[in-house]
């Protein structure tokens, strides 16, 4: 007997995922015929502590030791936050080559917090991040503004990590710092500045900066 299980409006049935629905910042929605299927196994070690597979490789989740963990990898949230550097450095090298774009040195630096009483259930807040800064500095020549801001606003668009925080309400902001020569640590430099934190090195001479390229307003559905 098949049973159906009602998912935020979706029918989803044994053997078929449910239809996309559409998301109002984009112009079409997702296709079963253009799918890929990403797969995650996980498997609990005890003490809060998960091993993960994926594909041929393999690591480990763990909390630290004052939150009841092993404090022998990174947290759920943390990998969260590396996969979101991650995915933005990946779709950063495409749309440089479509926009012509050499790059000589690309920095990512993720910065966030999270009421963590949401988690404990000790709130009804939502338990994941509330603010989130996502600092990109691409050393690169180019300085024209419009050819950085549509290149800034294409990269944004197409990252699936952005656009999921975007969609999740985590109160992310995108700051794009185009430089002539980065450094070591310029990203986490110009992140740890912004937010008031002490910072390691100076802070290197930022040539333009775009701010949220893609960004949707509720109010008029425009770009800015």
């Amino acid at each position: 007997m098949t049973t159906a299980v009602e998912t935020q409006g979706n029918l989803a049935f044994p053997g078929e995922a449910p239809a996309s629905a559409l998301n109002k910042r984009f112009s079409d929605r997702a296709q079963e015929e253009f799918a890929k299927t990403m797969r995650a196994a996980g498997t609990g070690t005890g003490k809060k502590q998960t091993r993960v597979r994926i594909r041929d490789f393999s690591f480990i989740s763990d909390v630290p030791e004052a939150l009841g963990g092993r404090n022998e990898g990174p947290s759920p949230m943390e990998y969260l936050a590396g996969a979101v550097n991650a995915c933005a450095t990946v779709v950063i090298e495409g749309a440089a080559k479509h926009h012509l774009i050499e790059t000589t040195d690309v920095q990512t630096y993720t910065i966030t917090k999270q009421d963590t009483r949401g988690l404990a259930g000790q709130a009804d807040v939502q338990p994941y991040m509330y603010a989130y800064r996502l600092q990109i500095v691409i050393e690169t020549e180019e300085a024209n503004p419009e050819v950085l801001t549509a290149f800034a606003k294409n990269a944004e668009h197409t990252c699936p990590a952005i656009n999921l925080l975007r969609d999740a309400n985590a109160g992310l902001t995108v700051v794009w710092s185009f430089v002539r020569k980065a450094g070591q640590g310029a990203a986490e430099a110009l992140s740890n500045a912004a937010w008031g934190y002490e910072t390691a090195r100076e802070l290197p001479d930022v040539q333009f900066t775009v701010v949220n390229a893609d960004r949707v307003t509720e109010e008029t559905g425009e770009t800015p």
